[in-house]
Order: structure tokens, then C-alpha cells, then sequence
């Protein structure tokens, strides 16, 4: 599916309780989801109503994506917790993440918060890309197994790791990532830094296409699981941070680059 030039694409807060029924099928689409794994749409009706925001992408009229976040509350600060961006699979590839995501930190700006949370699969390679490097989040948390082992889609098969996803939406590195798509950074990884916590710059490996490694070796990606919890866990606790996702010069391999927090002070 190709952008025309006559193609319309319109981003606003979903209200026709006909548009909160087709979001289910959405997430089936998006994450190859089964019913028990699915949000209710009752749920996010109230959400809409009583402070949190959901959002739809209409593409020629026609609901192509959403997404819905909550507020919350860490630390003694509220912030929005983003649970869903997901675009249907037949509109994926155009770029209608972003746009969402886009139209989401604006709304969200508009309604007096400077901080968007999220979890995302540190596994998860390309969504990783998209987090960090297009959108330009930093994560110094990793939480274990939050969802227990999943039935279907994005959750099957291996502990629901996470990273969590911080937005700091009026840093002046996400206002960069918002005016200009940076290509993507390819790096010689210096052996000394690959998964080695005791310089200013660090690695971790993560598999280029996990899903289909679940399909294909399951042992492999549950080695893939454990080798990165620990790795993360223990970056995290030397004062790491999580800045971007790199590949090696023949792209043939894909790591997270972090930063010690002190060093960069």
C-alpha cells in the first residue's frame, strides 16, 4: 500500500463509540494478539473521558491506528503512561507510528505534562530502533516478566521482559528527533566495550529478528531473554542509560549503545 497524493491522513481523539469498537481488531492485526490478550474498548472510553488520551490515525476516513495512554503517577510526579500505539497491519511500513506518536506528544504537551512512559520488548529489535532512535526516548529501567508469559502475537513464548521507555518531550533531543529523521548509525563496536560495564560507553547485542527465532529455535531465544536481563540489570545498576540502537558496518548485527550516567555529567 503506497501513499498518493490524493490519500488523506487525519490524526484526532477517537469519540463515535463505533471507532472504540474497531480497536480490538486493530490490536489482532498489530500484534497478532487473541482475545484474552486484547483491551476492551468500554475501558477506553472512560479513559477518554476522565483525563487519559486515545488517539486514532484515519486514513482515507478509515481507522488505520490508535493510540492510548493513561495518567500516572511516579515518584511523586503525574506523567502519561502510553499501554498502545499500534497501526493495522495493512498500513504498517508509511510511517503512521510516528505520526502518532507525534500527534500524541503535542496533545499531551497541550494538557501540561513533559513526560511520557512506556514499555517496549527490549528484544523487539525494530520497535526498539523506533523508540530510541526515531523517537528518542532513554531508558534506565528494566522490570522482569510484567504481563507472565503470554498467549499469543508479541507476547508468546518468553517472559514479558521490558525496558521502560522515558519521553522527555521538551528535551532538546526530542525536539531534534521530531524536525529531522536521523539515518540510522553504523558503528565498528570496539570488543572492550561489548557488554562491559566499566567504561563510558557500553553495548549490548540483542538478536536481529527475535520473532522469527521464536518460531524457529525457542531455546535460542530464551538464551537471548536471559543473557540481556542480566546484562540490562546490570547496567542499570552501574548508572547506565539507554541513548540509541546501532548496527555493525554490514548491518548484519544490531546492539543497544549506553552511557554511563556519571561520565556524562
Amino acid at each position: 500500500h503506497f501513499l498518493r497524493k490524493r490519500d488523506m491522513i487525519e490524526l484526532k481523539k477517537i469519540n463515535d463509540i463505533e471507532d472504540f469498537k474497531k480497536l480490538p481488531e486493530i490490536q489482532k492485526s498489530a500484534w497478532g494478539f487473541l482475545d484474552i490478550d486484547i483491551e476492551p474498548h468500554h475501558l477506553m472510553t472512560r479513559v477518554q473521558k476522565y483525563g487519559g488520551l486515545v488517539q486514532g490515525l484515519y486514513f482515507n476516513d478509515k481507522l488505520a491506528g490508535f493510540t492510548y495512554a493513561l495518567i500516572g503517577k511516579w515518584k511523586d510526579k503525574y506523567f502519561i503512561y502510553s499501554h498502545m500505539t499500534g497501526v493495522h497491519e495493512k498500513y504498517q511500513t508509511q510511517g503512521f507510528g510516528f505520526l502518532l506518536k507525534k500527534a500524541q506528544r503535542e496533545e499531551v504537551l497541550k494538557m501540561g505534562y513533559e513526560i511520557i512512559r512506556w514499555n517496549f520488548d527490549p528484544l523487539e529489535s525494530m520497535n526498539a530502533f523506533f523508540n530510541i532512535h526515531r523517537l528518542g526516548i532513554i531508558s534506565v529501567e528494566y522490570e522482569n516478566d510484567i504481563y507472565g508469559t503470554g498467549e499469543s502475537g508479541l507476547h508468546k513464548g518468553l517472559p514479558t521482559d521490558r525496558l521502560i521507555a522515558t519521553w522527555n518531550l521538551n528535551s532538546d533531543r526530542v525536539i531534534n528527533k521530531m524536525k529531522q529523521k536521523e539515518p540510522p548509525i553504523k558503528e565498528n563496536i570496539p570488543k572492550e566495550n561489548l557488554e562491559n560495564f566499566t567504561q563510558e560507553t557500553a553495548y549490548i547485542e540483542i538478536p536481529r529478528d527475535v520473532r522469527s527465532l521464536k518460531e524457529t529455535n525457542i531455546n535460542e531465544a530464551v538464551q537471548w531473554r536471559m543473557k540481556t536481563r542480566r546484562l540490562f540489570e546490570s547496567a542499570f545498576q552501574k548508572d547506565y542509560v539507554v541513548t540509541d540502537i546501532v548496527f555493525s558496518e554490514d548491518k548484519k548485527r544490531i546492539f543497544y549503545k549506553l552511557y554511563n550516567r556519571l561520565a556524562i555529567l
